[in-house]
């Protein structure tokens, strides 16, 4: 497909945050606009207006816009909104081995532009398997079905919904593209007078990706990010563990501690969670703070061991002895628990196998999974 990208006039907000580059010096400039450029705009933000208003209410069906439209003139404007993962090479191949057989059972979505430019709303890898099947077996795989939606007719929000609708029971999506499409529809459902209460907007979204409002509510979180916080995320240089850290703390600490350490500095957790534990934490305590654990080391740590079965019992028995002999000593001290400095997890299909067959001592491996001296000193 040509990637032939409409002016952001045409396609509405960006919702991506914009941080501007310090080495850059810039001067805004302020152009007044003429009374026809004023009106224009108002004028059309009264028709997005309406638009949203008649999507919510009427519900607007197309299928009777069915036209033929040439692969080669459809772009993918729209592709930054689709979170979704596209199929890996195999499903591709099976969707155009099922077009060759059946035909195409479902037409795509596009809208159409007052020049006659068509983009794909729903059906992006019907468009790339169309798009292989012309190249490989000619010109009857030129013309693809599809429904074709005025430009003007449509809104962003319903744009980005009819993607998710279409996809959310078919396609992978990643949690980290979940929160970030999460986010992404909150933003533009925020511009809807129905939709400007926060609680109606979660309820609305949970509604439409499928999932619980108190998962909604918990990925919304990260809206809270300062706008660095928020552009690193959305260029995947942070993890989603790091951005929900960092909403912990107000956007100007966010931002003087990324200032301070970076996206190299920022994948230091045991750091991390020591500078957002206090919320309303001043920049001087901060900075005190940050001096104080500049070199501080990781207090826990994991360590991952495979083993074959034959060492199993011998290593399980070693572990035992090193839990009563050096960890259960430092947890009397600390109340009897061992969490803060002993875990010992297992995979437990595994050891059911390994108990059946006697390879295993039950009791040695209950011990260790004891979580406090009390119950270890109980399993005889």
């Amino acid at each position: 497909m040509k990637r032939v990208k409409l002016q952001r006039e045409q396609l509405g907000i960006d919702l991506k945050p914009y941080v501007p580059d310090p080495r850059l010096r810039s001067e805004e400039i302020v152009v007044p606009m003429t009374k026809e450029q004023r009106q224009y705009y108002i004028d059309r933000e009264k028709h997005l207006i309406e638009l949203r208003t008649k999507t919510i209410n009427e519900k607007p069906c197309y299928h009777g816009t069915l036209q033929m439209i040439d692969v080669e003139t459809i772009q993918d404007n729209y592709g930054s909104w689709n979170h979704f993962d596209l199929p890996d090479q195999m499903e591709q191949y099976d969707l155009m081995r099922s077009i060759e057989n059946v035909g195409l059972i479902n037409p795509i979505y596009c809208t159409v532009d007052n020049v006659g430019n068509y983009s794909v709303i729903i059906g992006r890898v019907r468009v790339i398997a169309y798009c292989n099947l012309y190249e490989q077996k000619g010109e009857q795989y030129r013309f693809i079905p599809s429904y074709v939606i005025p430009l003007d007719e449509i809104d962003e929000l319903q744009m980005r919904s009819m993607m998710i609708e279409s996809n959310i029971c078919f396609r992978k999506i990643s949690k980290f593209n979940m929160v970030r499409a999460l986010i992404e529809n909150y933003e533009a459902m925020k511009q809807m007078k129905q939709y400007r209460n926060e609680k109606n907007v979660g309820m609305e979204i949970s509604k439409l990706f499928q999932i619980s409002e108190a998962t909604t509510f918990n990925f919304l979180k990260i809206r809270d990010l300062c706008n660095k916080g928020l552009a690193l995320l959305y260029d995947e240089k942070i993890t989603l563990q790091v951005a929900t850290y960092l909403t912990k703390v107000s956007k100007e600490t966010q931002e003087k501690i990324i200032d301070a350490y970076g996206v190299e500095g920022l994948r230091a957790i045991h750091k991390l969670n020591l500078l957002t534990k206090k919320k309303d934490i001043s920049m001087e305590d901060l900075a005190k703070l940050m001096a104080k654990i500049e070199k501080l080391e990781p207090y826990m740590t994991t360590i991952s061991i495979k083993i074959c079965q034959v060492l199993l019992d011998a290593f399980m028995k070693f572990l035992l002895e090193f839990k009563e002999k050096q960890a259960r000593p430092q947890a009397e001290v600390r109340g009897g628990n061992f969490n803060d400095l002993f875990k010992v997890k297992f995979n437990m299909a595994h050891m059911g196998y390994y108990l059946d067959a006697g390879r295993i001592d039950k009791i040695t491996l209950n011990k260790l999974l004891a979580v406090n001296t009390k119950k270890m000193a109980t399993l005889k």
